[in-house]
């Protein structure tokens, strides 16, 4: 069955929110897991593809959000949250991720706000149905954080 991990992100730094899903995908990088990320839209398709390209001058993560050069890359960016065939899935557009049983792994990331906690209590409600194994982190520094703990 799937681990979902929601990741609360309390931070209030501008660029919280994309910089801890950078980091999640560095970190998913290390670990040799190629990992779907999943954007509300193809603006933010766009946006997140250019921050990863500048978030560390240290850093480099290798990523797509081109279709055809998805096997050659281990971060995919794309923003269908029907998409199968990927084991793990960063989801970063508040969408119910579908077939949640066939994943692996979910990371949930979810911004500050009232609204994006309530939607993600709803997905947690609909993911824990499923029987889904669910655990959540409260991230309060994204700079300070190793993604992957919790």
């Amino acid at each position: 069955m799937s681990e979902i991990v929601f990741h609360l992100i309390d931070d209030t730094a501008d660029d919280a929110f994309w910089y801890f899903a950078a980091e999640l995908c560095a970190q998913t990088v290390d670990e040799s897991r190629p990992a779907y990320v999943v954007c509300a839209n193809l603006a933010h398709v766009d946006g997140f593809d250019d921050y990863l390209w500048a978030y560390r001058g240290d850093r480099f993560v290798p990523h797509t959000a081109d279709p055809e050069d998805a096997v050659y890359a281990p971060i995919f960016i794309g923003c269908d949250p029907e998409a199968g065939g990927f084991a793990h899935v960063i989801n970063l557009a508040g969408a119910q991720i579908s077939r949640a049983g066939e994943r692996e792994r979910i990371d949930e990331v979810v911004p500050p706000g009232e609204e994006s906690r309530q939607q993600a209590r709803s997905r947690w409600r609909d993911y824990k149905s499923q029987g889904a194994k669910i655990r959540h982190q409260t991230i309060t520094s994204v700079r300070e954080t190793d993604p992957t703990s919790g």
